[in-house]
């Protein structure tokens, strides 16, 4: 088979929106963060005049997209006085400006001919002499891509650097959920769910989910209670503009899922969550610390969350990587996780000097 490498232009990734979501059903890469609606509404919102598009698609013998690799380059300066061009995926600046973070990058690629396109996809980049350094950000060491990349040593006369490492968590809900307490520590168990009869002596606790309507309302919502615990809105700015754009992006396809506690029918905890394909994905959530000092109301919110997908044919609930305010709760609620990297792969002489000085003398 013959992989033919394109560059994409602005307005072919806008118009593509169909075409990348048929490839992506068609592929093992993950169905949220490397939609159309996430990538594309992440380079609209974040993208600057410094960061040049670098969208390369594949296609077949027949001219079937086949593959597509979402990246970026701009000029980046290192340890203050060092210049390089850095190539990245979409959905990320590494150690640079704060945007959104998007977990679970790959290329995408059609699983009839995955290693052809990853192949084909890092030949092409090779060829290219516009970068210095490639940052391949929060890649699922399982992934075809990493495993090549890795193995083959696919970027010739490169250095390569497992910069960090992360795992992002997630719960498997086939299983019933009086399954799912048993696997838990006392104290785990005691928040998520023993503390419900709590809540509900001390007046009328409603969790519901699925609440979609006036989109902005809940987002307002969501900052005002995060705001009580961090002591700061989660969305402000451009972040809160990705965040209402994709949410009303993912409420056309029904893919869009908050949900909220109500106490007395005041709002004491939300969550902003997506479904795909029988897979929900925590991405943000807030509630009122000072409630009650018994009361764990962020535990008791994933206990309701992860009992309602048991109930409803979701499969895994993905709480993603990252840590809390206190402990890191999400190795208490589940042990199953996924192995992400942040892979830099260094081809300019004087940075590949300088990071392999460096490691030698961090081992």
């Amino acid at each position: 088979m013959t992989i033919i490498i394109h560059e994409w232009n602005e307005d072919q990734f806008k118009n593509s929106q169909q075409e990348w979501n048929k490839l992506l059903h068609s592929s093992t890469s993950d169905p949220l963060f490397m939609s159309w609606e996430w990538q594309h509404t992440w380079w609209q919102a974040f993208s600057e005049s410094n960061m040049q598009l670098k969208l390369l698609a594949a296609t077949n013998d027949a001219g079937e997209l086949v593959g597509l690799a979402p990246l970026f380059l701009s000029k980046v300066k290192s340890k203050k006085f060092i210049v390089t061009r850095r190539l990245q995926f979409i959905g990320n600046c590494w150690r640079g400006k704060a945007t959104m973070r998007t977990e679970l990058l790959d290329f995408i690629s059609d699983t009839s001919c995955a290693k052809d396109v990853v192949n084909a996809f890092f030949q092409h980049i090779n060829k290219l002499r516009d970068w210095n350094e490639l940052i391949l950000s929060d890649l699922k060491k399982d992934s075809d891509t990493y495993k090549l990349v890795i193995k083959e040593k696919l970027l010739l006369k490169c250095h390569y650097r497992r910069a960090e490492e992360y795992a992002s968590f997630y719960i498997d809900t086939t299983d019933s959920f009086d399954s799912y307490l048993k696997q838990l520590g006392k104290n785990t168990r005691l928040r998520l769910f023993n503390r419900r009869k709590n809540l509900e002596k001390l007046g009328k606790a409603v969790f519901t989910v699925n609440q979609n309507d006036n989109i902005s309302r809940q987002f307002e919502r969501l900052n005002q209670l995060h705001a009580q615990r961090w002591g700061s809105p989660v969305f402000t700015g451009v972040r809160l503009h990705f965040n209402e754009t994709l949410a009303k992006l993912m409420a056309e396809k029904d893919a869009l899922s908050f949900s909220t506690i109500t106490f007395d029918n005041k709002p004491v905890s939300i969550q902003y969550n997506y479904v795909i394909n029988n897979h929900k994905y925590n991405i943000q959530a807030g509630f009122d610390e000072s409630f009650h000092k018994k009361i764990a109301l962020g535990y008791l919110h994933f206990g309701y969350e992860i009992e309602h997908a048991s109930h409803n044919a979701i499969t895994s609930y993905d709480l993603l990587a990252g840590g809390g305010k206190n402990t890191s709760y999400k190795e208490h609620l589940t042990k199953r996780n996924v192995q992400i990297i942040n892979l830099q792969i260094i081809r300019n002489p004087i940075v590949k000097l300088l990071y392999k000085l460096y490691d030698a003398l961090n081992i």
